[in-house]
């Protein structure tokens, strides 16, 4: 394999790489900010990526959000966010 081949490899890597962190964020913001909507505090986001129905989703992705409610019970639901679709919230108290 060329040394031009490797670079070209190794450069597509990095930038599928960049682009997920990049995504990881959008959809962190966005998970955020309609957990705050709904009344929610204490809101941790962490990527999921074998949630349930992770097989025939294209182009989404899944999270699992930890939150206090208010009522200040600590609870944890699924979600699922792509670039083009809003937040859906799959499953509560896992």
């Amino acid at each position: 394999m060329s040394p031009l081949a490797v670079y070209i490899i190794f450069l597509f890597v990095v930038v599928i790489v960049i682009i997920r962190v990049a995504l990881y964020f959008v959809d962190k913001d966005r998970i955020l900010s309609a957990a705050l909507q709904k009344g929610w505090s204490d809101v941790v986001v962490s990527w999921n990526p074998f949630a349930p129905g992770w097989f025939f989703e294209k182009g989404e992705r899944q999270y699992l959000v930890t939150y206090r409610d208010e009522n200040g019970t600590q609870r944890r639901r699924n979600c699922k966010t792509g670039v083009f679709t809003g937040v859906f919230w799959r499953d509560e108290n896992i």
